[in-house]
């Protein structure tokens, strides 16, 4: 079983880090390709697609944008199973105030210089608490590309699925500010968890992983 990994916006395999797998799975994370001209959520699921092997059995793990990402994949093929972490599985998920930045257009005003930047509520907002995940959440902010994440940003405001896969199992923390928990009808609900518990909460996260896959 191959077992594809899909980061948060901008972020790589430093997020599931922590995550402790069997070392039977075949274990891939896919970095996200660039983005092009006109770019949509449906254009760039095509491209991941083709950095996924169909003709082998496979699970998509998708982190927050990359929970989205999976859905939109699961569009296109067929995994064994989708798991969603800290992500929505539908537009409906989608909190007013993400509405609202769609509404005023904020997220193409702000300047791009202001993007990738790491703000007094940022810890806050992402449940950071430990000097350990603020300097892991400030790499990773740093190194995102402004580009991508306003165009991410852009596509999770305005994205329009109404569709649950039915092969999806979909993991939330109760602390997630970004998402909150009462909106996603969440399979399994994470106790105090926040939307970087894959980090830290890596423990109760690799138990669930393991569980769902290795029973397939």
């Amino acid at each position: 079983m191959t077992v594809y990994f899909l980061s948060g916006l901008g972020a790589d395999e430093r997020a599931f880090k922590k995550l402790v797998l069997p070392d039977s799975w075949k274990i891939n994370h896919i970095a996200w390709p660039a983005i092009d001209d006109n770019e949509t959520l449906v254009s760039y699921a095509k491209k991941i697609r083709l950095l996924i092997n169909t003709q082998e059995k496979f699970v998509l793990v998708g982190l927050s944008f990359g929970g989205i990402m999976a859905v939109e994949l699961n569009k296109i093929i067929q995994p064994q199973l989708t798991i969603i972490i800290s992500s929505i599985a539908t537009k409906s998920a989608l909190p007013f105030s993400f509405k609202l930045i769609a509404a005023t257009k904020f997220n193409k005003i702000v300047p791009s210089f202001l993007m990738n930047k790491v703000y007094p509520f940022t810890y806050w907002y992402f449940t950071v608490k430990t000097k350990e995940e603020k300097l892991l959440l400030n790499q990773i902010v740093h190194d995102t590309s402004a580009s991508f994440l306003r165009w991410a940003i852009n596509e999770i405001i305005h994205w329009q699925n109404t569709d649950r896969p039915k092969n999806l199992f979909h993991i939330h923390g109760t602390q997630d500010r970004i998402f909150p928990c009462t909106k996603t009808n969440a399979d399994v609900k994470i106790n105090t968890g926040g939307h970087f518990m894959v980090y830290s909460n890596a423990e109760a996260i690799s138990k669930l992983l393991i569980e769902k896959i290795n029973a397939l």
